[in-house]
């Protein structure tokens, strides 16, 4: 048999069952003219089992596959797997390998795997000569694919995911199917199935990982789930039999999604008990592999999936997290628990497995494998396309080469190519999706913004204001972040009734809402067939009490790109997209409440009553619906009763008229500082808003900038008392830069009246801090810029604004101060090459504060990125430990306990010439000086 691979023409793979029926079809095959391999056991003897079944198929030119009623199992579906590859893998349609399967009398056509559902069943018995067609094709190397156009209705599923129903739809991802199946189990080719061993090559996790919108879900659940439940593992990992317990997404309590999945999975109704396994959870760190092992089968394997795991990071409680963490890692280390894992996550989200505590120890040990789902190629959309059609017996030749052209280059083309599709079946011609509609309607993106649209412009006719309210509504189901990268939020169906009913919060009126985005009814409870099969919510879970609902896929909240005009970036559906960054701020003041309520709800007495929302907060969240009996919804209607309270204590007010003035005196402030106070005072009430920095978003360059200036010697010849280079400099010789991390800087310098407010905010503390002496030259402070504060200072401020915000507040590092000072441009100034007149504070720069006052905030014109006084008027702080030359430290912030830091910019009372995007000085870090202060940055947040 040694020899057979290099001679053989035709693979036959059968299962022994069928050993009789093999020998009869080798022999017509023979009688045909052609050579056939047929494996006697010389492949599956000894360990090197796969490698010599690849090169058994490398050598043939035909793959038979034997389908009796065994169907598909075990070393057969090794064979049918590497067929597969070799029929899937080669750009050359000349190089595929043709598969064909013939079905026995006894074959059950209904468990044949998806994948082989796409060629043409031959059916033969073994008294009966082989036919005709299949003798010739192949002779002919032909593929015979089934065209029996079977399929009933739209064979195309819009935005939905794929589900395992939907497996012999599922076209366009075959390939990386089969790549990602590959990662489970032994990673040695070089073992039997009955031999496998769990080692350091054996993968119990794999991870999905893929950019928004590129099929992570569908291709688990319709490509990878029903091959493994056929199977296809066996090989690899020795189980030929999986439980594969119900898919879950970790949400805002990922434990409890965990016991539910093990409740449901495992046991009958009558039996479960979600709270109870719950404890049971948090209770043990084994509970899960425990659970697991008493359900423990010879032969048979739990899978359990995880999809969207981004939302540990983005979603879930820390504590739930936390222990999710530990059962997994647990489960996945027990070597006595038959646990395998799939998880799908956004490859923007990666950075984040560092939170896990447990679970990253595998990421870094190479226990996870992690298969990266690229860009679906033109040749899968193309699949895509065409497959679903030929199955309907549909003519998609005038959109085919259109929707190819439009989905290039766009990570995220399946479900725009899919929801274009559903939508020219239900507009179709007789068997023929039109390419003159599909080009009217704007393409696959167009035709997504144009059925969104329509459909809030349908509800708002039939419900006033509806569109209003279910704009509300989809804003509620976006968590959102700064950089553009949202994600889906689901919702309690009852949070999801008061988000969507208007400014009554009426549920009745949310529920028509939910019902005309779900598809289910119209407002009035008509049949919605008018309204087109496009759906932008889905409703999770069995029964209401347990559901919630979500967006049917992020292509809804995705950005495809920015406009070359503005440079903003520009949703897939505007309408929304632009909503989302209108409201914004409204995903932090969410939670930034669920955080105060968390607080509030771990205090008693009256620590309840000092963790209430102030007046400020309150105006914040007006437009909020928590759940009602939920945390949040209590702590909501409790701060407002309150704030009423507060509202008669402002009578009050006046009787702090003479402590005022005391207070002034003993801090050494200006009289005005006693309306200063009560304004304070207001502020800590949240009757007004308290003065925090105004941030703004810096938008990172493509490439490297350029930090320092090399003209630093010829400056200073002009000069006839230059200053040493070791104290300020001006980056010399310059170095090339990039910025990765996004970050968003003060709008301005921080000024006297936000540093005090932090300063009296502190007075009932022991080690409160001191108020810092006025600007130099005049008894002013309010929105002069902040001075006479040293590193040390700055950095206590910064401790107490992130506490008090929830965002993470620091100093720019050198990099980060002088890519935003410099707002995009190469030249000394933003403004030009020379500092011209009136355009900063400094010594000779022609403003009327210069070389004796600091001058308000904003007194200048703001720089490209919207930044003011970026250069003059007070050096500002950075966390970068001084160096006289750039060596790498510009780069970051130096944790380690330094003597001196750098300042940047200039100041009101510096030559011009060391006023500059380069301008670099250096600072002792407990000294304080009438001419530095400080500007804050906020690193990238998601809510």
């Amino acid at each position: 048999m040694a020899d057979a691979p290099q001679t053989a023409q035709i693979f036959l793979s059968y299962s022994r069952t069928n050993l009789e029926a093999a020998i009869v079809l080798r022999t017509e095959l023979e009688k045909a003219g052609f050579t056939v391999f047929r494996d006697e056991d010389s492949i599956r003897a000894g360990d090197n089992w796969m490698e010599r079944l690849q090169a058994a198929l490398q050598g043939c030119s035909a793959f038979v596959l034997l389908y009796g009623r065994e169907g598909v199992r075990r070393w057969v579906w090794a064979e049918v797997q590497y067929a597969l590859s070799r029929n899937l893998s080669p750009h050359d349609d000349a190089l595929r390998l043709p598969i064909f399967p013939v079905l026995l009398p006894e074959g059950d056509l209904h468990n044949l795997p998806p994948f082989l559902s796409l060629f043409q069943i031959q059916r033969w018995q073994p008294e009966q000569a082989l036919p005709a067609t299949l003798i010739q094709a192949i002779r002919d190397k032909t593929e015979l694919l089934d065209d029996s156009n079977t399929f009933e209705g739209c064979p195309y599923l819009g935005l939905s995911a794929f589900q395992p129903e939907h497996a012999n739809l599922f076209f366009g991802r075959r390939e990386e199917t089969l790549d990602a199946l590959k990662l489970l189990g032994t990673l040695r080719d070089d073992v039997r199935p009955d031999r496998i061993r769990v080692d350091g090559q054996y993968c119990r996790w794999l991870q999905i990982e893929g950019n928004s919108g590129s099929g992570k879900s569908s291709l688990v659940n319709a490509g990878m789930l029903p091959l493994i439940q056929q199977g296809i593992l066996w090989a690899r990992t020795g189980y030929e039999h999986w439980h594969i317990l119900k898919p879950m997404m970790p949400g805002e309590k990922p434990l409890q999604q965990l016991a539910e999945v093990l409740e449901h999975s495992l046991l009958p109704e009558q039996q479960r008990d979600i709270g109870k396994r719950h404890q049971c959870l948090l209770a043990d760190e084994k509970a899960l592999a425990l659970r697991l092992r008493d359900f423990k089968q010879d032969g048979k394997a739990f899978l359990l999936v995880v999809d969207q795991f981004e939302e540990l990071f983005t979603f879930s409680d820390q504590t739930e997290k936390l222990h999710f963490d530990m059962q997994l890692y647990t489960a996945l280390q027990d070597k006595d628990c038959p646990l395998f894992v799939i998880s799908t996550v956004r490859i923007d989200f990666l950075e984040h497995f560092e939170q896990l505590l447990c679970l990253k120890a595998l990421y870094r040990q190479r226990l996870c494998e992690r298969y990266l789902l690229p860009t679906v190629t033109q040749r899968g959309l193309q699949e895509a396309i065409e497959q679903p059609a030929r199955l309907a017996g549909l003519d998609v030749s005038a959109v085919t080469t259109a929707m190819l052209n439009d989905a290039k280059n766009e990570p995220g083309a399946l479900p725009l190519v899919e929801n274009a599709l559903r939508v020219l079946w239900e507009q179709r011609e007789g068997n023929r999706l039109s390419g003159e509609l599909y080009l009217s309607k704007g393409g696959i993106a167009g035709l997504l913004e144009e059925q969104a649209d329509d459909l809030l412009k349908r509800l708002d006719s039939d419900l006033p204001k509806g569109k209003a309210d279910a704009l509300e509504l989809l804003l509620a189901l976006t968590r959102i972040n700064d950089e553009g990268r949202h994600t889906r939020r689901r919702l309690p169906l009852g949070e999801a009734r008061l988000a969507a009913g208007g400014k009554q919060a009426d549920p009745k009126r949310g529920q028509q809402v939910i019902d005309y985005l779900t598809g289910r009814l119209t407002p009035d409870g008509g049949n919605r067939k008018a309204n087109g099969s496009l759906r932008l919510l889905v409703t999770v879970g069995d029964n209401e009490h347990d559901q919630s609902i979500d967006l049917i896929h992020e292509t809804l909240i995705r950005a495809k790109g920015k406009d070359e005009v503005t440079g903003k970036q520009v949703g897939y559906w505007k309408t929304l997209y632009d909503y989302i960054d209108k409201n914004r701020e409204r995903g932090f003041y969410r939670d930034q409440l669920a955080r105060q309520a968390k607080e509030w709800q771990g205090k008693k007495g009256l620590g309840r009553w000092f963790n209430l929302a102030g007046w400020g907060d309150l105006r914040a969240y007006r437009k909020l619906r928590p759940e009602r009996g939920s945390v949040d919804e209590r702590f909501l209607s409790r701060s407002r009763r309150v704030g009423w309270l507060q509202g008669g204590a402002l009578v009050l007010l006046l009787g702090f008229v003479g402590e005022s003035y005391l207070w002034t005196l003993n801090n050494g402030l200006p009289p005005n500082y006693m309306l200063t106070q009560q304004k304070f005072r207001l502020m800590d009430w949240g009757i007004l808003p308290e003065p925090l920095p105004e941030m703004l978003e810096i938008p990172l360059s493509v490439g490297e900038f350029q930090m320092g200036d090399s003209n630093e010697d010829k400056y200073k010849n002009s000069m006839k008392n230059p200053i040493s280079k070791e104290s300020v400099n001006l980056g010399d010789p310059p170095i090339r830069v990039t910025l990765t991390n996004p970050f968003a800087l003060g709008k301005f310098e921080l000024t006297y009246e936000q540093y005090d407010y932090y300063v009296w905010s502190q007075r009932e503390n022991d080690d409160s801090p001191a108020y810092p002496s006025n600007a130099p030259n005049e008894n002013a402070r309010g929105q002069r810029a902040v001075v006479n504060v040293s590193w040390n200072d700055a950095q206590n401020y910064l401790q107490w604004l992130s506490i008090r915000t929830g965002d993470n507040y620091r100093l720019p590092t050198e990099a980060e101060w002088e890519y935003a000072a410099r707002g995009g441009l190469t030249t000394p100034y933003w403004w030009g090459n020379n500092i011209g007149k009136n355009n900063a504070n400094c010594r000779n720069c022609g403003s009327q504060w210069d070389n004796t006052f600091v001058a308000p905030v904003g007194s200048f014109k703001p720089n490209p990125f919207g930044l003011y006084d970026t250069v003059g008027n007070v050096w500002e702080w950075t966390c970068s430990d001084w160096r006289m030359i750039f060596n790498g430290d510009e780069k970051i912030c130096t944790q380690f306990e330094s003597d001196f830091r750098v300042s940047r910019g200039g100041s009101w009372n510096i030559d011009a010439i060391y006023v500059n995007a380069a301008s670099r000085s250096k600072d002792n870090v407990v000294e304080r000086h009438n001419n530095v202060g400080l500007r804050v940055l906020r690193t990238a947040r998601t809510h």
